[in-house]
This record gives structure tokens, C-alpha cells and sequence, in this order.
């Protein structure tokens, strides 16, 4: 009995020592870092892309500063100058959208080089006033750049849909 247990507490000291080896030359990997970069795209992608669809005509100061806080320079030099036009066409409209981020894929991620893209599959809640609200399904592609440690939207757009006959 004493033998038994003396080899099953060996090959329980061989196991954490080989788990603990895998674990340790895991953690100063590479691809440990490239993973929490695709992490972080994720994460804030998702943050910019509620930005981006999400509005409540009835506060579009919120809805352009959101989008502002997520993009690069030159995407907010783009969204301040054609702001009034949108705000005017949202205000009109009588909109509000909730959206809900389904999936996101990175497609591409240079972590080097500080760029990344993805696609995102979101569905929105459109409810105007006086009408039903409608679920809309979308999809969009996103250029992410990072800045300093964030990472900001510097392009995006929609993609069309295909229907599984096509």
C-alpha cells in the first residue's frame, strides 16, 4: 500500500512538472501576445461597432461623440464635417437603434504594424416613432489601427448579405 501511494504521488509531482514546463514557455510565447491582440480588437471592435449603429435621435450628441471616441483622427476629421448633415437626416427620421453584436471574425491582424480587420455580424432593433419595431440583420467590415494602446476605427462599412441560394 505504501508503494502504491509512493508511485501515485510520483506521477502526480512528473504531471505538475510537465503541465508546470508547458505553462511557463506558453507564457513568454509569442502567440500568447498575438492572441490577446486579437482579444482586444475584439473587445473594443465591439465597443465601435454599438458606436456606430446604435442611435437615439432624441440624443444625437452622445451618438457622434461615441463615435469620435472610437476612431482615428482622420475618421473623426470625416465625421465632423459631414455631422450636421446626419444629425439633421437622424433628427427627421425619428429613429432609435439598439444593436446586437452577434459574432465578430478577425480577418487579418499585423500586430507590428498596429493594424487589424474584422467582420462583424450584428443584428439592430430599429423602432421609429409610431411604427413596430423592425430587427434588421447586418454585416460590416472594420479597419481597426491601433493608438497607443487602443485600438480605433479608421474604416468601416457593410457588406451585403447573401441568402444561402446564391
Amino acid at each position: 500500500m505504501v508503494l502504491g501511494t509512493a508511485t501515485l504521488a510520483l506521477a502526480a509531482l512528473i504531471v505538475a512538472a510537465i503541465f508546470g514546463i508547458q505553462w511557463w514557455s506558453a507564457s513568454g510565447d509569442d502567440n500568447l501576445a498575438l492572441a490577446q491582440a486579437r482579444d482586444a480588437v475584439v473587445q473594443q471592435g465591439t465597443v465601435a461597432v454599438k458606436a456606430y449603429t446604435e442611435l437615439d435621435y432624441t440624443n444625437p450628441d452622445a451618438y457622434f461623440q461615441k463615435q469620435i471616441d472610437v476612431s482615428t483622427a482622420d475618421l473623426q476629421t470625416q465625421l465632423k464635417n459631414s455631422e450636421q448633415t446626419y444629425r439633421q437626416a437622424m433628427t427627421d427620421a425619428k429613429t432609435k437603434v439598439t444593436t446586437t453584436v452577434q459574432d465578430i471574425g478577425v480577418e487579418e491582424l499585423d500586430d507590428h504594424q498596429g493594424k487589424a480587420s474584422f467582420l462583424a455580424a450584428i443584428s439592430t432593433l430599429v423602432t421609429k416613432e409610431g411604427q413596430q419595431p423592425v430587427v434588421k440583420p447586418l454585416r460590416l467590415e472594420v479597419q481597426m489601427t491601433r493608438v497607443g494602446a487602443d485600438w480605433k476605427v479608421s474604416s468601416i462599412g457593410s457588406v451585403p448579405l447573401v441568402s444561402s441560394g446564391q
